[in-house]
């Protein structure tokens, strides 16, 4: 995919974020049973990473005690992150940053290199990262600050399964691109919520988490879905290293 492909998509999702940061926090609930089967194994003392934190709804469901780093690229997401922490916990270790994935050195900042990680979530933001290669590099960048005996879990939309979001697939044309521009399994939806928007996303589907797990060499503990009506709106997987 072309650099300048990327660009557009990232931007088209960055900017569909920072106008929609407040209607997103309230169309989302406080938690999903697929998040909830990852949280409980946290235990007390443990140090998190949540890239792509969004509304930073994953801090206030961990233990206190627990050492909290989110990581984002849209300034409005992480405001609304840091208003729902302060209103809803005392969580005084939780800590959050602006950053771009996409930028090859976000796993080098100080906020997180010195230490590391026992999990680190990749929530609903591989399938916003254009690229095959993107994805695989921020996997394999997550693995290089991962405790020994951590966990990175991924977790991606599986919309091509679900019929409210098959309708909001629109065509590539609406950002002037082609099928040709883009990698099997991209696709744009539309958002119609206080407003409407664009966003980029990519089917990561069971064939290529199991292909990342592979090529990132990273072990393979579970593999589930779950959310949504029918708990078919989220692919999870739990991975450790080798």
């Amino acid at each position: 995919m072309h650099r300048e492909v990327i660009a557009t998509l990232t931007t088209v999702n960055q900017k569909f974020y920072d106008a929609f940061a407040r209607a997103f926090v309230r169309s989302r609930g406080r938690s999903e049973p697929g998040l909830e089967r990852v949280i409980v194994q946290v235990e007390p003392k443990d140090r998190f990473l949540d890239l792509g934190c969004g509304q930073g709804r994953v801090a206030i469901l961990l233990p206190t005690t627990c050492t909290y780093v989110g990581i984002d690229y849209s300034e409005e997401m992480l405001a609304q992150a840091r208003q729902l922490v302060t209103a809803t916990t005392e969580h005084a270790n939780a800590t959050f940053v602006i950053g771009d994935l996409l930028n090859p050195q976000w796993h080098t900042k100080a906020e997180w290199h010195k230490a590391k990680f026992d999990w680190i979530l990749l929530r609903a933001v591989l399938h916003h990262i254009p690229g095959w290669e993107n994805r695989l590099r921020i996997l394999e960048q997550a693995t290089q600050i991962l405790a020994p005996g951590g966990r990175i879990v991924m977790a991606n939309w599986q919309f091509l399964e679900i019929e409210r979001l098959r309708r909001r697939l629109l065509p590539w044309n609406t950002l002037s691109l082609t099928e040709k521009d883009v990698e099997p399994g991209d696709y744009l939806l539309d958002w119609q919520r206080e407003g409407q928007g664009v966003r980029y996303v990519h089917l990561v589907d069971e064939f290529e988490t199991l292909e990342l797990a592979q090529a990132a060499r990273l072990d393979l503990e579970s593999l589930y879905r779950a959310d949504g009506h029918q708990n078919n709106l989220t692919l999870y997987a739990v991975l450790s290293k080798s």
